[in-house]
């Protein structure tokens, strides 16, 4: 049966590029009807703040004209500065005294106070103990909240869903690799922001956006090699098809060594303030995470396997109507926007 009126498109609004993706739903089993990407051009969004609204509302309206959309509900979400994600072990307590401790909680945490963000929270699943519970508590700027939800209505979108990147992450993985047992780290590499989740047997008990993602790479490469911000985002896309100067290696390695050391200490943290358990694997995605030895030198530092997430695992698409190259080559960047497209208004 197909479930056309509850499907929405997912738009990941990333730092530099917009990624959308339109799915139908047969059963239990998903079906692609729309891809694609439209890039950004630099300082449209900064820390994940829209900088330049006309220009990136522009770059969305010609994207969703290109691929002749006709679905008119949108799942986005949002990442880094304007968000808080925050794990608490609190006493146990009546639900009254838990919203109160929450909104404590928050208060010593944002400089501006409580008003100036939408939070939510829940008690994390098989972790509290006799005396007391685990809690994740969320919360995103309300400015900021505000601006992505006019951008899609500014396109003539109704958005029913304004999730987390980190979540929406999980969400692409619980319906791609629903069989998945005990304790691993989904991590996402973006532009500006890398999510991290981890979740122990299909549900998340720790998650974090690091401010750290490609643009790092990218200003990396303009700086030692004299080139613009696209030349230097072309020269990444030609490094991870291998077809580009041996010499760029070195600053390939110092990117990687200094993200994969900002993912290390967040995996350390979880394991020595949480559970003291080791992680059984890591899996990786996002635009940044095909650059060559990434995979292998996170592997080496975390002393973890780290495989490769497929975003189409589970999901099907027909190679008459899409290019299974095109495919495999926006595949590590959809993560976030496949699990918006999955998601229910």
């Amino acid at each position: 049966m197909l479930l056309g009126k509850d499907r929405v498109l997912g738009i990941d609004i990333g730092s530099s590029s917009i990624k959308l993706v339109e799915l139908e739903q047969y059963g239990s089993a998903y079906q692609l009807r729309s891809i694609g990407e439209a890039p950004l051009p630099p300082d449209s969004i900064v820390n994940k703040a829209i900088a330049r609204s006309e220009v990136v509302s522009h770059t969305l309206s010609t994207l969703i004209d290109d691929l002749e959309i006709e679905a008119d509900d949108a799942a986005i979400s949002i990442s880094g500065d304007p968000v808080l994600i925050k794990r608490v072990s609190l006493p146990k307590m009546s639900d009254a005294e838990l919203k109160k401790s929450i909104t404590w909680e928050l208060e010593q945490s944002i400089s501006g106070g409580i008003k100036e963000v939408n939070y939510d929270y829940q008690v994390i699943p098989g972790k509290s103990t006799r005396d007391n519970i685990d809690v994740l508590i969320v919360a995103a700027n309300k400015n900021a909240t505000k601006d992505y939800i006019s951008l899609v209505t500014g396109v003539g979108l109704n958005p029913v869903i304004v999730d987390l990147d980190v979540f929406s992450l999980e969400s692409m993985y619980e319906v791609n690799y629903p069989d998945s047992e005990g304790l691993l780290a989904l991590i996402n590499i973006g532009a500006s922001v890398t999510n991290i989740n981890i979740m122990e047997n299909g549900e998340s008990v720790f998650a974090r956006d690091l401010p750290i993602g490609g643009n790092k790479y990218t200003h990396l490469i303009m700086a030692e090699m004299d080139l613009t911000y696209e030349e230097s985002e072309e020269v990444k896309h030609t490094q991870r098809v291998g077809l580009t100067d041996p010499g760029l290696k070195q600053f390939a390695h110092k990117f990687i060594d200094s993200l994969c050391f900002e993912i290390k200490e967040t995996l350390d943290f979880f394991s020595t303030t949480h559970c003291n358990e080791k992680l059984q694997r890591i899996m990786i995605g996002g635009g940044s995470s095909s650059i060559p030895g990434l995979k292998d030198a996170l592997s080496e530092i975390t002393h973890c396997y780290v495989g490769v997430l497929n975003p189409f695992r589970k999901i099907v698409y027909s190679e008459g109507a899409f290019d299974p190259e095109y495919i495999e080559d926006l595949s590590p960047k959809m993560n976030v926007a496949i699990g918006l497209a999955l998601r229910k208004p």
